[in-house]
């Protein structure tokens, strides 16, 4: 396994994904192995192929978590979000597994569910408080339901834990801005950290500015 991780690290992922079939074929109990090439095939957006290893990987094993997890980690990067949901619902409620709330309260975001979101990105938050994706989701999530203020606690968090990540500085100067706080600074870090990021993001800045001057004149 070791030689095939490292020819997919090199970039050679034709053999990779080649070899582990041919391990597959001689291992057929590793699991692991598994869901290594859906993870392998999922990241090459193979996803009709990642899908039917990982079904028929079920059927051998049923209900091995790291194969449901691996099959709703699939349809949630193949923006089949409402197939991702039962998987990770599953798991939540088999293991109480704190990646399977991650992703079920990212799932639900996507899906637009924000508060059935925000209940679950809030659990995974306070169990690992100091955990920065944790607290990017929840930021977001409260930003989606307009709730800014609570939303900066979170992004603040983040920031503390990420200082120089310029999705964060980002979206906490986004915070700012509709806040009536200082935001520049933030967005002129965002900028230097994370050029393509504040590039492919700047319409949404250049969206709440337009908006926030049109409150303004209105009052």
């Amino acid at each position: 396994m070791q030689a095939i991780l490292a020819k997919w690290a090199a970039g050679d992922h034709e053999a990779a994904v080649k070899d582990l079939v041919q391990y597959l074929q001689d291992h057929s109990e590793d699991i692991e192995a598994y869901v290594t090439l859906a993870t392998f095939l999922t990241t090459l957006k193979d996803f009709e192929q990642a899908e039917a290893l990982l079904q028929k990987a079920l059927t051998q094993f049923h209900n091995e978590a790291a194969l449901t997890y691996a099959l709703g980690t699939l349809y949630y990067q193949a923006e089949a979000y409402q197939q991702a949901v039962p998987l990770f619902m599953q798991l939540v409620q088999d293991s109480q597994s704190t990646d399977a709330q991650y992703m079920l309260a990212q799932t639900y975001h996507q899906l637009e569910q924000n508060p059935r979101a925000l209940a679950f990105a809030l659990t995974v938050q306070e169990q690992e408080p100091d955990q920065l994706d944790a607290n990017l989701l929840v930021g977001d999530i409260l930003t989606s339901l307009g709730d800014f203020d609570q939303a900066q606690t979170y992004l603040k968090k983040a920031l503390s834990i990420a200082p120089q990540n310029g999705e964060v500085l980002f979206k906490y100067g986004l915070t700012q801005l509709v806040l009536g706080a200082d935001s520049e600074p933030y967005f002129e870090q965002a900028k230097h950290y994370a050029p393509d990021y504040f590039k492919k993001n700047k319409q949404q800045l250049i969206d709440i500015e337009g908006f926030m001057q049109a409150k303004e004149q209105k009052e």
